[in-house]
């Protein structure tokens, strides 16, 4: 046998000595299969929008983009798993809905439509809890499709309806008390507020109906001791009455009747709340009608003459305005005036009135009072323009008179104008009371408006009156307007001056003052 010889090997022993590629292959194959999964892992991991971007790379990106625009790709369609995925990370009820927008067949349409049916319920949820008619009108312009959406649309419908029924049952019982109370008011009495309150004890004029009853109350004991006064008509019962009822109801009446029981040169007084200002005038002589030296004087406005006034009468501080005239009509005494000329109403003295119109208001006046009221007469007119004064001229000059006066002044431009009186009314009347009283207390006797008297038109006044009454001879169809207007210039602004008008002449020039009778 050879040196060399060896024994020859097993099988066992050959596949040992073998090089392993089997198995470098196996694990080759392993390999790859794990690390395509991790490829796959890694395509669906989403990358937050929030998450810091380097600004040299997205720079970098822009300049390559650049300088290669062909090189870029349109991004890939996400896939039906890949926005399912984006869907759950989002975690939100737009996520959801997009992947319904994006896959309305998809294979997890349902989960989205589950989830967004939880903001649906939580939704609903909300609006039950705020049962309000906003919370389900929210509801529905948020899902206006939803799962509630017709139960939303029922309450909606429910609210609504109640609303109006309270609505509806609300208006019905303030239009209730509404009647109650008006019955109360215009019964004016306890007995109807004490209805009313027992009726609506918390309504909407349940204080005033407390606090009416209880003035009603608290005037018994007033109005009685008032009627008593009234009973006695005598100055001490009136300044009893006052004494004890300062603050009472008839405290205006209780001092007006003082004044006429009381009567007193230079004293005003009202006959009623309507009732022009009156002012008592002294009893005295004067010289009336024009003295022989006014050379202005005309043939009608003489002889003088010497008048007494042996008793007190008052006459009104203005000429009655269009709103004493308004209280005439609105009582049915007068008749209503037809114009203004725009000038305005309210304290201006009335306007186109004729005589016989004036006389009505005396009329309805002395029906009112209970005194009698009538026109002046000329005497009594003259009287109190003068207020003892024995001139020609109200503060005795032309120029003087401005103050007294409103008359045409120098920028009138009329020839017969007054050149030393600049009228702030240079073509119209003045509110009565605007300018300066004479010593009687007196306004606006001369000029404004000329004033109606009782008088009837005569030549002159020879064989008239001395005693201050009224000349009733003459033209009875025509009656004297005395005063001037605004349209006079300083002749016809003279205490004597006297203007002869039909007593059914009505202007803007005209208007009147009126007169009382005191008893002494």
């Amino acid at each position: 046998m050879s040196d060399n010889w060896e024994p020859p090997k097993s099988d066992y022993e050959l596949r040992e000595e073998r090089a392993p590629w089997g198995r470098r292959i196996a694990a080759a194959l392993v390999l790859l299969i794990i690390g395509a999964g991790a490829i796959w892992l890694a395509s669906k991991v989403v990358v937050p929008d929030e998450l810091p971007v380097d600004d040299t790379v997205e720079q970098g990106e822009g300049e390559a983009g650049a300088e290669g625009e062909d090189s870029e790709t349109p991004d890939k369609p996400l896939s039906d798993d890949e926005a399912w995925v984006a869907a759950l990370e989002k975690d939100t009820l737009e996520g959801y809905r997009e992947y319904l927008e994006l896959f309305p067949k998809g294979k997890h349409k349902d989960e989205a439509q589950a989830e967004i049916n939880k903001y649906d319920e939580r939704d609903w949820q909300t609006a039950l809890e705020r049962n309000t008619l906003a919370g389900f009108e929210d509801y529905l312009e948020a899902w206006p499709e939803g799962l509630h959406a017709s139960e939303a649309r029922e309450k909606i419908a429910e609210i609504k309806a109640a609303e109006e029924a309270r609505r509806k049952d609300a208006a019905e019982r303030a239009a209730q008390e509404a009647g109650d109370w008006e019955t109360a008011a215009r019964e004016n009495t306890v007995a109807s507020y004490e209805t009313y309150l027992a009726k609506h004890p918390t309504g909407a004029h349940a204080d005033e109906a407390r606090s009416r009853i209880a003035s009603l109350q608290a005037s018994a004991a007033d109005e009685a001791a008032w009627q008593q006064a009234k009973t006695a008509d005598r100055a001490a019962s009136y300044e009893q009455y006052l004494a004890s009822f300062p603050q009472g109801a008839h405290v205006a009446e209780a001092i007006a009747a003082l004044e006429q029981l009381k009567p007193a040169p230079g004293r005003t007084f009202q006959d009623c709340d309507t009732c022009p200002l009156m002012v008592s005038l002294p009893s005295g002589n004067a010289s009336l009608g024009a003295a022989n030296d006014d050379a202005l004087a005309r043939p009608n406005e003489k002889p003088q003459r010497p008048v007494t006034f042996g008793n007190l009468f008052a006459i009104g501080v203005t000429e009655v305005t269009f709103a004493d005239w308004g209280a005439c009509v609105a009582d049915g005494g007068c008749e209503a005036v037809g114009s203004d000329n725009g000038w305005g109403r309210g304290q201006r003295p009335v306007i186109n009135v004729s005589w016989d119109a004036a006389q009505a208001y005396t009329e309805w006046l002395s029906k009112k009072t209970g005194f009698a009221y009538s026109l002046p007469s000329e005497a009594q007119w003259e009287y109190a323009a003068r207020g003892g004064d024995k001139g020609i001229w109200a503060g005795g000059s032309a120029a003087a008179l401005c103050a007294f006066a409103n008359g045409a002044g120098s920028e009138s431009g009329l020839d017969w104008g007054n050149p030393d009186c600049t009228d702030p009314a240079a073509d119209r009347t003045m509110p009565a009371g605007g300018l300066s009283a004479n010593a009687f207390g007196v306004r606006d006797m001369i000029g404004n408006v000329g004033e109606w008297t009782l008088d009837c038109n005569t030549l002159n006044l020879r064989d008239a009156p001395t005693d201050g009454a009224a000349d009733q001879r003459g033209s009875c169809n025509q009656r004297v307007v005395r005063g001037g207007s605004w349209f006079s210039g300083p002749a016809d602004l003279r205490y004597t001056a006297r203007l002869m008008q039909r007593r059914g002449d009505r202007n803007d020039f005209t208007g009147f003052r009126v007169v009382r009778k005191i008893e002494n």
